[in-house]
C-alpha cells in the first residue's frame, strides 16, 4: 500500500541549510516539488494525449531528453493530478522500468486497513551547514554526482555501527540513494557477488546492478539506483571509495565468470 498526501508547500522553498524542505517524493510515483523543478530543468516535458489507468481518465506526459529523446511517460490522474502510471526509457528508447497503481481510493476511506510503518522515517534531516561538518570530519559526502544528479535530501540515522548517512541524488526524473558509513564491508557477504561496473570492482545483490556495494579508506558505500545502467556506471566510477581494477584483476575476475558459466551446479 502506499499513501499519498497533497502538499502546499512552494516548489522553490528551500530550507536554511539550502536543502529543499520537501526532501522526498510520496512513494514510487510521487514528485516532490523540488524534484519537478529538477525535471523541468534537465528535461523536455509535454502533454502528450490522453489515456486511462485503474479505470480513470488520465493525462499522459511525455518526458524528453535534451535532442528529443524519449526518457519517460507519465500518466496522471485528470481529477487530481496524481500520477498513477510511470515508464522510463534508456536512451536508446529500451523500457528499463515500470510502476503502476493496480487500485486507487480516494479520500480518508482508503485509509482503511493501512498497515503501520515497516520502518521509522529518518528524522534527522541534514542540512548544508551539518553536511559541511561532516565533510570537515573526513566524510565523503558528495554535492553533485555525474548527470546532473543534484543533492536534494540529505539525513542521518544511528546503527549499531555508528552513524549512517542517507544522501539522495536525482536530476528530476532519475533518483539515486548514496549510504555512507564508517567500516569496511564483511568477506563474506551471502546474497552478494563481486561485480565490474565502469571499470571498478563493487559488490552486488540485484541482477540489474541497481543495488550495489564497496567500501574503501574507512567507509562503507552502498548505493541504490532507480536510473540507466550508464548513469549508474558514471556514478560509480566517479564517487570515492572505488578502486580501479588492474588487467590481471580484470583476467582473473574474467575467469571466475568464465568458470561459473561452464559449471551449472555452481
Amino acid at each position: 500500500m502506499t499513501l499519498v498526501r497533497a502538499s502546499d508547500t512552494d516548489p522553490e522553498t528551500t530550507a536554511p541549510g539550502g536543502i529543499a524542505d520537501d526532501q522526498g517524493p510520496d512513494g514510487t510515483l510521487g514528485l516532490s516539488g523540488r524534484l519537478l523543478v529538477l525535471l523541468q530543468s534537465n528535461y523536455q516535458v509535454a502533454y502528450a494525449g490522453r489515456g486511462s489507468v485503474v479505470g480513470r481518465p488520465a493525462l499522459v506526459v511525455e518526458v524528453r531528453r535534451p535532442g528529443g529523446v524519449l526518457a519517460a511517460r507519465f500518466w496522471l490522474d485528470a481529477a487530481t493530478k496524481l500520477p498513477l502510471r510511470r515508464e522510463m526509457f534508456a536512451a536508446n528508447a529500451q523500457m528499463i522500468s515500470e510502476a503502476a497503481f493496480t487500485t486507487l481510493e480516494l479520500g480518508a476511506r482508503g485509509l482503511d486497513g493501512m498497515p503501520a510503518a515497516a520502518a521509522a522515517p529518518w528524522a534527522a534531516q541534514l542540512d548544508r551547514a551539518r553536511l559541511a561538518a561532516l565533510r570537515a570530519q573526513g566524510w565523503p559526502l558528495p554535492g553533485q554526482l555525474p548527470g546532473n544528479l543534484a543533492l536534494f535530501a540529505a539525513s542521518q540515522t544511528s546503527a549499531r555501527s555508528g552513524p549512517v548517512i542517507d544522501l539522495s541524488y536525482s536530476d528530476g526524473l532519475v533518483v539515486v540513494s548514496l549510504f555512507v558509513q564508517r567500516g569496511e564491508l564483511a568477506r563474506a557477504m551471502p546474497g552478494w557477488r563481486q561485480v565490474t561496473v565502469g571499470g571498478r570492482a563493487v559488490y552486488s545483490d540485484d541482477p540489474d546492478r541497481r543495488s550495489l556495494a564497496w567500501s574503501a579508506g574507512g567507509f562503507v558505500y552502498t548505493l541504490i539506483g532507480d536510473a540507466p545502467a550508464t548513469t549508474v556506471s558514471r556514478v560509480v566510477t566517479t564517487t570515492p571509495g572505488t578502486a580501479r581494477l588492474g588487467f590481471w584483476a580484470r583476467m582473473a575476475h574474467g575467469f571466475r565468470r568464465l568458470a561459473s558459466w561452464l559449471n551449472p551446479l555452481r
